[in-house]
């Protein structure tokens, strides 16, 4: 990082401290041996980021596939972060009174690690568990969001005790098989370029694909309503600019390796209910097709432990954890505030 002093920390780990909104920060690596499921015993480098004074309660704040360890904004980067709106000052996940955690996914986009066996939510979980070593870090409330809530629920199983709340929005137990359909077409096309020099081209066509399963049909009723246009004898559909503009941007963001891994990984993810016995906040979407209210309420009936599920209606479908803000925060600060929520 620029404009950062380095310390290294007393686990082999590197910190970068720097400051958010007035607050202390850190910025680092940790290096573990880690046992995974499907690649053995494995050196891995885990990139993460820190908000907020260290007295405060500990939140481990994960997203999707796409999303990493930059929560907010850093002197080194500026960049908003990946919830706006959600993660700000004032906000249900404030970096400047709570102690926010990002981390990197293993194989992702951002990882130094590259898997040659799948990597499962388990093990996503086992590298949270090192930084949160390295970090000193006691019991945590994890918030994930999609990928970041089934990582959530498999920490939760292999880590109880170190659980003292889950806030999980569109994810559950496990996969729907009709998801899981549709996201081994988008990996057959990934699979398809990248075999013949058209890595990335695949990879934008793929998320082009994704982007309708993450949204609902009557946004884009809504929104791409207008006729084709005609330009030097080809036909275009307005609906077909926002794809290849999504696709594209995913493209130059991802590579096809970390793609493949992560995108298998979902498809891998189970957890048994039984083992979710910290208190639990449970959000889903009525129009959301990748994980839909009825797979959630199911987790919601089998965990042990108080668990609470709130439904919400949103045209974004499964993305409405990133497209409504305000909604979202106000189910993130009746759960982390303790005020509850009834089914």
């Amino acid at each position: 990082m620029t404009n950062a002093a380095l310390a290294r920390g007393p686990s082999g780990h590197v910190e970068a401290y720097c400051s958010t909104g007035g607050s202390p920060g850190s910025a680092g690596w940790s290096q573990h041996r880690l046992e995974l499921d499907h690649d053995g015993t494995q050196d891995v480098e885990v990139s993460y980021e820190v908000y907020g004074p260290q007295s405060a309660p500990a939140l481990v704040v994960l997203g999707g596939i796409s999303a990493g360890r930059h929560l907010a904004p850093t002197p080194s980067d500026p960049s908003p972060g990946w919830w706006p709106g959600v993660v700000t000052p004032g906000g249900p996940l404030d970096p400047t009174r709570q102690r926010l955690i990002g981390i990197d996914y293993l194989a992702g986009p951002h990882s130094s690690f590259r898997a040659t066996e799948p990597v499962t939510t388990r093990d996503q979980a086992r590298a949270i568990a090192a930084v949160l070593d390295d970090l000193d870090t006691g019991a945590v409330t994890l918030v994930g969001a999609s990928y970041g809530g089934m990582v959530a629920l498999a920490f939760a199983e292999l880590f109880p005790r170190r659980v003292s709340q889950l806030v999980l929005l569109c994810a559950a137990h496990r996969t729907h098989p009709m998801a899981t359909a549709l996201r081994s077409i988008q990996r057959s096309v990934v699979r398809l370029g990248r075999d013949h020099g058209a890595a990335a081209d695949a990879l934008a066509i793929s998320r082009a694909l994704a982007m309708t399963t993450y949204r609902s049909a009557d946004e884009f009723e809504r929104r791409f309503d207008s006729g084709p246009s005609a330009a030097e004898g080809s036909v275009r559909f307005p609906v077909q600019d926002y794809l290849e503009a999504r696709g594209d941007a995913f493209a130059n963001a991802f590579d096809a390796e970390s793609f493949l891994s992560l995108s298998t990984s979902i498809d891998l993810h189970r957890v048994d209910p039984a083992s979710v016995t910290s208190r639990t906040t449970l959000l889903s979407v009525d129009e959301d097709s990748l994980v839909p209210p009825w797979l959630v309420e199911e987790l919601a009936l089998a965990a042990p432990g108080v668990c609470e599920h709130v439904t919400l209606s949103s045209p974004y479908g499964h993305d409405a954890f990133l497209k409504e803000a305000e909604l979202v925060s106000s189910v993130l600060r009746g759960a982390i505030e303790s005020q509850g929520w009834v089914r």
